[in-house]
């Protein structure tokens, strides 16, 4: 999974994208560029790569890595998403998959930490309550592992832990 930080300093923004209700998980949900490792992936961060430029048009060469987040579990899906962390310098073309994309979501730090974009709430599966995070932003929700991994990214970035 890449987590595409694009910008500068001062005016940086995120690239993710709600999946289109045509794919077999998640329909519908807003997310980081991602998918399964494939033969030719060396590694996580060769998937992550190479999914971004399959489902958003992202260069490869584009993309200066900047390191990775803490594994991810999907509850309903059981999956471990490793988050890829990935910077950009300017907004690339985007050339989105049908199949997978339904809109780009582009989300800007600023927004992401103001006041009240950040929710909680507790979710039980399984018998297990879990607190959940959530940001409304961009028209929509991001939840989930999504929302975990965009957590726990903003926890490292402003020195939280």
């Amino acid at each position: 999974m890449l987590v595409p930080i694009i910008g500068s300093d001062d005016d940086l923004i995120l690239l993710l994208f709600q999946r289109t209700h045509s794919v077999l998980e998640h329909k519908g949900e807003i997310c980081f560029p991602g998918g399964s490792i494939e033969a030719e992936d060396r590694n996580v961060t060769d998937a992550a790569l190479r999914e971004a430029n399959e489902e958003l048009g992202l260069q490869r060469a584009d993309v200066t890595l900047l390191g990775q987040l803490d594994d991810v579990h999907t509850i309903a899906s059981s999956y471990i998403i490793t988050p890829v962390v990935g910077h950009l310098t300017r907004m690339p073309e985007l050339i989105c998959d049908p199949l997978e994309v339904e809109r780009p979501v582009i989300v800007s730090l600023r927004e992401l930490t103001a006041p009240g974009a950040c929710g909680t709430q507790w979710l039980e599966w399984g018998g297990v309550s879990r607190l959940r995070y959530y940001y409304d932003v961009a028209g929509g929700r991001i939840w989930g592992a999504t929302a975990r991994m965009l957590h726990e990214l903003l926890e490292v970035w402003f020195g939280a832990r």
